[in-house]
């Protein structure tokens, strides 16, 4: 036991290690590396939890302005999809999950690696949400809620045109919203049990040396290695949750 609970604070420090540097990836690098000791549908439940901290604490970092008619936009349609992914997470075979798990892992881990920055990106935000962001969000929305995996397209779509910092921050403002809608609905579907609070409070003290220690190095880490590492350790963690599933 002992062990566990000490495996999952460091994976709560680099989880918001990489989420002062990127805005994000909280929740995929808590979903891959705890997939490993725990049940991989609490992980996302986990996830949900301990990102409402970690957003309140990112709103003050680097705090450039966006309209709040882009942003707000595109977090109120990521909480329509955060809260259908969330009841599908909950009627899903855990079985059946462990290999839509490992899938969505596997992928996302291809986008960490082909992704390339569009000529389009821009030293500024747009004043208001097209359509395309609004579909976009929905559906990572959904993933958010029922694999816990949504960094990879909102990085993959939006960082086509926002440069690192705007990505960082839009990325911050909409994931607050959506994680706090989708903690209520696992409370109110019984899937947050108090072994849930038990890691998520354990997780809290790394959180703030995390983020941090992931801001003070923010201009220091290039994208691209950063991008190959942690698509490496989804690879890992999917072809583990797909043998599972399968066997």
């Amino acid at each position: 036991m002992y062990t566990e609970y000490i495996f999952i604070a460091l994976i709560g420090l680099a989880a918001f290690y990489i989420k002062g540097i990127t805005g994000t990836g909280t929740t995929t690098v808590i979903v891959a590396l705890g997939s490993f000791v725990i049940d991989p549908k609490l992980t996302i439940v986990l996830s949900a939890f301990i990102n409402i901290f970690g957003g309140l604490q990112m709103v003050r970092v680097d705090p450039i302005k966006i309209s709040r008619a882009y942003w707000g936009w595109i977090a109120v349609f990521m909480v329509v999809g955060s809260v259908i992914g969330a009841f599908a997470l909950k009627y899903t075979p855990s079985r059946e999950f462990q290999i839509v798990l490992g899938l969505v892992l596997l992928v996302a881990a291809l986008m960490f690696f082909i992704q390339k920055k569009s000529s389009k990106e821009t030293g500024s935000s747009p004043e208001s949400a097209d359509s395309g962001d609004m579909i976009a969000a929905t559906v990572s929305g959904v993933f958010s809620g029922f694999v816990g995996i949504s960094a990879p397209p909102l990085v993959y779509y939006f960082g086509r045109y926002l440069n690192k910092r705007y990505l960082r921050r839009l990325l911050v403002l909409i994931y607050i919203p959506a994680v706090t809608v989708q903690t209520v609905v696992f409370i109110l579907n019984g899937l947050f049990t108090t072994q849930v609070l038990i890691w998520g409070l354990l997780m809290l003290p790394s959180m703030f040396f995390g983020v941090y220690l992931g801001n003070l190095t923010f201009h220091l880490i290039s994208e691209s290695l950063f991008r190959k590492i942690l698509g490496l350790v989804l690879v890992i963690a999917s072809i583990r949750l797909l043998v599972l599933g399968i066997l």
